[in-house]
């Protein structure tokens, strides 16, 4: 499963796995090690944000890189969302 997301510059990305402590998004752009990242999380009631910053950013094709994120804040309730709706 995967759940839509938009980050700050506008574009659409992909949130594909959450481990309790990592996300990886398929994103249409590369983030240096170290980079801050927001982006809002797209639900049907609507928008959640969350901040981290990247682990790193691998190309997966020609459009996309699976980026690799941790959080610096993420409440529980967030967690846990982002841990039902990406179990591995």
């Amino acid at each position: 499963m995967s759940l839509k997301v938009r980050l700050d510059s506008g574009e659409d990305a992909e949130a594909r796995t959450f481990d309790g402590a990592l996300l990886t998004l398929l994103s249409p752009r590369a983030f240096a090690p170290g980079a801050p990242i927001r982006f809002v999380l797209v639900l049907d009631g609507g928008e959640r944000p969350f901040e981290g910053r990247t682990i790193g950013s691998k190309r997966v094709d020609e459009l996309r890189f699976e980026v690799r994120i941790r959080f610096v804040n993420l409440r529980r309730a967030d967690r846990e969302l982002l841990a039902g709706r990406l179990a591995n």
